[in-house]
């Protein structure tokens, strides 16, 4: 990564982090700058790209993609840390001190780092808007059109994933579509969670009419949108929304594009290096510019692993054992044989991910490691399931989708299943995804969409009653109504949230 981009990213993560005003009472990045920028196709690179580093900062801020994907999901039994403990109990509205700015379950309630990502898509989207197509690269005026097209493919693309994961974690939020120049004193309420879904569609649609396909001589690859990625972010926003017959269209378009291919058995913990064949779209953090410092409390990699990769006695969150063993029953799974360790603490064993342990020494000092892992969002094996649990729920289709969960269970060395019909299908494919995708962020996500099309409890912690009142939205900090007089709080955690 250019000297250039490294600057940029770092200066915006700082201007993330030093602030603690809260959602639209600060600047858009760069605001300054606007003036003297977004002149040339270097300026209109470095703008698109600072969308994708703002999404980094907001997923590792109290390592929220993977907190609010995994760690509710009963994946894992137990944190140490009290407010890791909250989180995997939904006690999400415990007290936290105002002055507790570090506290994980301040930040999981505060949706701030998503529109300051936001902000710069939407100003991406004005200013690129603004540039006549000569500014851009390219030996005709066709390629110029494209490379500019191209640009706000990803700043359109960019826009409408913030939104989802908002939705997914939120429910309804504040859709703010202009450019917040204009606006940063405005204050808004929440939109329809439908309504903000409907235009993070329409922004996918834009998406997928100006992206290209995958390019594999790029070094941008899988870290960058392209066709494919948009489409497979419309098939979970489908999904989501329990369009199935949409989402199977939008996995049809990239199980046929043939840009992926399954990792095989002997090679499956590659994924997790970076830009496999397998991978569709990844937040990249596996340069030193871009990782985090695994030995800080609050990682992913501090999180969950212990010696030898990390000096901790025990990771902060337990594994929950027995899920292990409900999951992987096939000895020869390689994800079970790969991507797990079991080792002994006194009396007691327990298992540890190691997924992620891409750790790099800094200056022969065990005490300085920097976690190299990308974020992988979306890879092929997800999209084959996101397709079985489509056509099952669309029309009751078991083979197809005993198939498709087939399929997969082969490329891992597993056994595959048969005998099986009716919900015992549906069941199995989501549980497919919880051996494939184990802490990728999904399961608490699937769980979610499986009691909605079973009716019957799938999150610990959350009855029936507790699930249709929406208890699995967050509550919003208390803090953001200070700024934003129009924001109301969710719904079930309305005089739950200390």
């Amino acid at each position: 990564m250019k000297l250039k981009y490294i600057l940029l990213y770092i200066t915006l993560i700082g201007v993330l982090f030093t602030s603690c005003k809260k959602f639209l009472d600060q600047e858009p990045v760069s605001t300054a700058s606007d003036n003297t920028t977004w002149k040339t196709d270097g300026d209109a690179n470095s703008g698109v790209a600072a969308c994708y580093s703002l999404i980094r900062a907001a997923f590792n801020a109290s390592i929220a993609y993977y907190s609010y994907g995994d760690l509710t999901s009963g994946e894992f039994s137990s944190a140490d840390l009290t407010p890791n403990q909250n989180v995997i109990s939904f006690n999400w509205g415990a007290a936290v001190a105002g002055t507790a700015t570090d506290n994980p379950l301040l930040k999981l309630r505060l949706y701030t780092p998503f529109y300051t990502a936001i902000a710069q898509s939407n100003r991406s989207i004005a200013f690129l808007n603004g540039m006549p197509v000569s500014d851009f690269t390219g030996a005709t005026d066709a390629d110029q059109v494209a490379r500019k097209n191209h640009y706000l493919g990803e700043a359109y693309f960019t826009r409408a994933f913030s939104y989802f994961t908002m939705c997914r974690v939120w429910g309804d939020v504040p859709l703010v579509l202009e450019n917040t120049v204009a606006t940063v004193n405005q204050t808004y309420p929440r939109s329809a969670q439908a309504v903000v879904l409907k235009q993070a569609i329409q922004d996918v649609n834009l998406a997928i009419q100006y992206l290209s396909v995958r390019d594999n001589s790029s070094t941008d690859r899988v870290v960058r949108a392209d066709k494919g990625a948009a489409y497979a972010l419309l098939a979970h926003i489908d999904a989501w929304m329990g369009d199935y017959e949409g989402c199977n269209t939008a996995c049809d378009a990239v199980i046929n594009s043939g840009s992926y291919s399954l990792m095989s058995a002997g090679n499956f913990m590659d994924i997790y290096k970076g830009q496999s064949q397998e991978s569709i779209f990844e937040i990249a953090q596996n340069t030193l510019a871009e990782g985090s410092w695994a030995n800080v409390t609050f990682t992913l990699a501090a999180s969950t692993l212990s010696s030898p990769y990390l000096s901790n006695a025990t990771p902060d969150w337990h594994i929950n054992n027995g899920l292990i063993t409900q999951l992987y029953t096939d000895t020869n799974d390689v994800r079970l044989k790969n991507s797990f360790v079991n080792l002994a603490n006194g009396t007691s064993s327990f298992y540890e991910c190691i997924k992620y342990t891409n750790l790099q020494t800094i200056n022969n000092n065990a005490a300085l490691k920097v976690s190299l892992n990308n974020i992988v969002i979306f890879r092929l094996a997800d999209i084959e399931l996101l397709k079985a649990e489509a056509v099952w729920a669309k029309s009751g289709d078991d083979v197809t989708a005993l198939s498709l969960v087939n399929t997969i269970r082969s490329a891992r060395n597993a056994a595959p299943l048969t005998g099986i019909s009716g919900n015992d299908v549906i069941q199995a494919v989501i549980d497919e995804r919880g051996r494939e995708l184990f802490l990728e962020g999904h399961r608490t996500f699937d769980l979610i969409r499986l009691e909605r099309l079973l009716n019957t409890q799938q999150l610990d912690n959350v009855t029936p009653a507790e699930f249709a009142a929406g208890k699995y939205y967050w509550p919003l900090d208390p803090t953001l109504f200070i700024t934003n007089s129009k924001l109301t709080q969710t719904a079930f955690w309305a005089g739950r949230v200390n």
